[in-house]
């Protein structure tokens, strides 16, 4: 398995826990996010694990069972950044007896840290606040919290 591969067999793991401290480790220490609606800046810090938090209390309300990832497409950039075109799959059950299934896909760039590879910017293609909420499992009306702060699996 090549690292990359392996980061994200463990940054799938971290989604799937909610494991903060584990997802917080995939990320340098301020990262970019986008999506449809725009770009947003966060620090990876203790508003992190409040995020992850808040997304693992949102998600088991809409029946959340697991993300996976379908597809990795990497490309280096040079030798301290990565391209990474990641397909998910995601299944909700909010009514036992009725799964639902969504596919995103999100092109993460990472940096080769010391450490290990880390996330520095991450584009979604979709956005998924509208897409759970167009399939009932968010309110109609958005939530007074903006979970688009919130990371992205």
């Amino acid at each position: 398995m090549n690292k990359v591969r392996k980061f994200f067999t463990a940054y799938e793991h971290a989604v799937n826990s909610f494991d903060a401290d584990l997802l917080s480790a995939q990320f340098v220490e301020s990262f970019m996010g986008a999506d449809p609606n725009g770009v947003f800046c966060h620090r990876n810090d203790q508003s992190l694990h409040e995020a992850v938090a808040q997304r693992r209390d949102m998600y088991e309300q809409m029946g959340f069972r697991f993300a996976e990832i379908l597809s990795i497409a990497e490309t280096p950039i040079d030798e301290h950044y990565m391209m990474a075109k990641v397909h998910w799959r995601m299944v909700f059950e909010k009514i036992k007896g009725q799964p639902r299934e969504f596919k995103f896909f999100i092109t993460y760039f990472l940096f080769e840290a010391p450490e290990g590879l880390r996330i520095v910017f991450f584009i979604a293609r979709e956005d998924e606040q509208k897409v759970l909420r167009e399939a009932g499992l968010l309110p109609a009306q958005p939530e007074p919290v903006n979970l688009r702060h919130v990371i992205l699996h």
